[in-house]
């Protein structure tokens, strides 16, 4: 009997050690995907966006946090990320973060989209009349389809249908108080850990149902974009998939003017980059780079080396299989001046190529002005090979070749000549004074 207390009393030991191991563990697990979207929205960031929800969905996060610091971006690339985020079984959770600063346009709208939405002090929301070009529309096509989907986003969290249309309608602007006021936002947080520590417990309506958050001490992953998301958000920036256009339209012409070099193959790669960029379907782009890759790699095999041409290959066909999945151009969500201050920049910065395309083209053009003089007989010195006289003609090694030559004096075989002219195939010829003139005249003899 005394054995078995002593048994009962070190199982109650060790399941006292153990017990607070294993609540550690199990609040370990507990963990959040942080994803910064810090940058104008673009296809790369619908990518980061995708890419992040099918993690945290795979490996079994609590939530997904997005921040959002943009002036706003594409309306076709900011739909793309509403529908990853009501496509995600995982809660998202909308932040305005860090402090001071703000989600315009596409980044209101994606705040409204999220099934939490929260706001860091001194942030702004607002300002999301649809952009084409450069100027402001009200198109009743574009805006209306815009507010009717911040409609069913608002019914579907519960939100301020009327002051979110306003964003649209009429560019209002809130600050986190005015928000949590009108009831556009939950919650007003200093950081994503005070944020995950207000929204536990609470309790978000999604198209997959009602989510009761448990984010309470969980850990805070920062999300690391996939190569392809990283690829994808530099050929967005509007500057370089203007740049990769401008270019490769400039080396096709090069290319197709100067046949041979291998112009209009990079300017073909950079023409499909800069479409990428500029919202073109990656994965036609990546099938058709892929394929460039692969015959250029081929190409090099035929003639038996591993130049350019096999090291040109390999890097467009890597660029290939990392932008194999995909996203088109559509009316952009961003303030006016951005708009403007991106065209300005791109203008400036293809000055340098326009001036030098032009400068070339110039130099072309003169080129083809230049008058086409023809030399039918070689001109400079030779040496008689025959005596030659005003009565007799001979023959005379000029430039490596013998001609028949004819002269108003006498010259002697091994003279040194010089060509004054020709007619009908005939040299006109007169002797020149040099030394060593026998040394010379035997050596060509020799030869």
């Amino acid at each position: 009997m005394e054995e078995r207390d002593q048994m009962r009393f070190l199982l109650v030991l060790l399941l006292a050690i153990l017990f607070p191991i294993v609540a550690v563990s199990a609040s370990e697990e507990k963990k959040v995907l942080w994803v910064e979207l810090s940058e104008p929205i673009t296809p790369g960031s619908a990518e980061k966006v995708s890419a992040a929800v099918q993690e945290a969905s795979s490996q079994k996060y609590n939530a997904i946090l997005i921040t959002l610091d943009t002036l706003g971006g594409s309306a076709d690339s900011t739909f793309k990320i509403i529908d990853s985020i009501q496509s995600s079984s995982v809660p998202v959770i909308g932040y305005v973060y860090p402090l001071g600063r703000h989600a315009w346009s596409a980044g209101t709208i994606i705040l409204e989209a999220s099934d939490l939405a929260a706001m860091a002090p001194y942030t702004v929301i607002g300002s999301s009349q649809p952009v084409i070009g450069t100027e402001p529309t009200n198109e009743s096509k574009i805006v209306n389809a815009i507010v009717g989907k911040l409609d069913s986003l608002s019914e579907l969290h519960g939100r301020n249908s009327t002051e979110v249309e306003r964003f649209v309608t009429h560019n209002d602007n809130l600050t986190p108080d005015l928000a949590l006021k009108d009831h556009v936002i939950e919650i007003i947080a200093d950081s994503p850990n005070d944020l995950m520590s207000k929204a536990n417990g609470m309790k978000v309506r999604t198209l997959h149902g009602e989510i009761v958050l448990d984010t309470g001490n969980a850990t805070i992953v920062k999300y690391e974009p996939t190569v392809r998301a990283s690829l994808l958000a530099i050929l967005s920036d509007p500057i370089v998939s203007t740049m990769f256009l401008s270019i490769g339209i400039l080396a096709i012409i090069l290319g197709l003017s100067h046949p041979g070099f291998g112009a209009e193959v990079f300017g073909g790669v950079l023409l499909l980059l800069g479409l990428v960029g500029q919202g073109f379907d990656v994965n036609w782009a990546a099938l058709v780079l892929m394929g460039i890759g692969a015959g250029l790699l081929v190409f090099e095999l035929h003639v038996h080396g591993f130049g350019i041409v096999g090291v040109g290959g390999v890097i467009i066909l890597a660029i290939g299989m990392s932008l194999l999945v995909a996203q088109p151009v559509q009316p952009m969500l961003v303030p006016t001046s951005y708009a403007t201050d991106t065209i300005v920049t791109l203008s400036l910065m293809l000055i340098p190529f326009v001036a030098l395309f032009g400068f070339l083209m110039f130099k072309a053009y003169k080129a083809t002005r230049m008058k086409k003089t023809f030399t039918k007989y070689p001109v400079g010195k030779g040496r008689a090979i025959d005596d030659i006289s005003p009565e007799k003609k001979g023959y005379v090694w000029v430039a490596g070749e013998y001609w028949r030559a004819k002269s108003s004096t006498y010259i002697k075989s091994g003279t040194a000549v010089k060509i004054i002219g020709s007619q009908d195939g005939v040299l006109s010829v007169e002797p020149v004074a040099e030394e060593n003139d026998n040394k010379d005249f035997q050596d060509q003899k020799k030869i």
